[in-house]
């Protein structure tokens, strides 16, 4: 696959010049794969980010690119750094705090600021979860919170939100609402446009029929999750398996590293000196 470095269309989004593949894509989760549809849609379809679209839709065709954060901001960078060699501009939606990665943690506090610097959009990703213990009146104030602490570890405001894992935390408490953020499950970009997402590590056939046929829609909202794309092809429980076990890793390496610390504390050593 050739690219080259992106043109300036309406909105400032990225139009890709690239040489027009034929349409042989595997039902595979790979990054051969991934280029391979990037580079078909890029023959037809300028790139944007949500950012671009502040001051209004560019002209059609044009492909919203959109990752969810879910799990992993490492697999994240992988995809984002891939991306930007090759002129590919995305919004990244990150949560502020998961079970499984925290943006204000040593080994994490740097992913948003390096994603913009590459030239991609840091959107919030909400889990309306973390409402919930509040009453609904004070859920935009929350809202903001969340965007403001994220704008400031990305040095760049954000514009953008996205609810994390609607089907199954119910429907978007905020869609139709103007917060001053463009809102990914708005119905402009759900129902007045095509909506196609990876989720699950899966293609529903009505999407996979559409990306393999080349028949692409002239407004196209594409939302993948860089956990299911890798160097090799995986099925949904090695995904998911690697996950787990990245995370107890860090907890088991967290622990000892606790632990080696308080062994070292002058107190401790004190009181363990004292007691033999």
């Amino acid at each position: 696959m050739s690219v080259r470095s992106p043109d300036r269309g309406a909105a400032g989004g990225a139009r890709l010049s690239c040489r027009i593949l034929p349409r042989m894509l595997r039902d595979a989760f790979d990054y051969a794969t991934y280029w391979s549809l990037l580079s078909g849609l890029a023959a037809t379809h300028r790139i944007v980010r949500f950012a671009d679209l502040r001051g209004g839709e560019p002209g059609a065709p044009f492909c919203i690119l959109r990752h969810d954060v879910d799990y992993s901001p490492a697999a994240a960078l992988r995809l984002a750094e891939q991306e930007a060699a090759r002129g590919v501009r995305a919004t990244y939606f990150l949560l502020a705090g998961t079970n499984y990665y925290n943006l204000l943690a040593p080994e994490h506090a740097h992913v948003a600021r390096e994603l913009v610097a590459l030239g991609h959009e840091v959107g919030l990703h909400y889990d309306v979860r973390s409402f919930l213990p509040y009453p609904r009146h004070e859920w935009p104030r929350l809202l903001r919170a969340q965007a403001t602490l994220l704008g400031e570890l990305a040095g760049q405001p954000v514009t953008s939100m996205a609810m994390h894992q609607p089907a199954l935390h119910g429907d978007d408490p905020f869609r139709g609402e103007d917060h001053g953020f463009l809102n990914a499950y708005d119905d402009r970009f759900t129902r007045a446009m095509t909506y196609v997402s990876d989720s699950c590590r899966a293609w529903r056939n009505r999407e996979w029929a559409m990306l393999t046929s080349g028949a692409l829609p002239p407004r196209l909202h594409l939302c993948l999750h860089p956990i299911n794309w890798s160097e090799r092809d995986r099925d949904r429980d090695t995904i998911f398996r690697e996950v787990h076990d990245e995370l107890m890793a860090a907890t088991a390496s967290a622990r000892d590293e606790l632990l080696a610390k308080i062994a070292c504390h002058s107190g401790v050593v004190e009181h363990e000196a004292r007691s033999r």
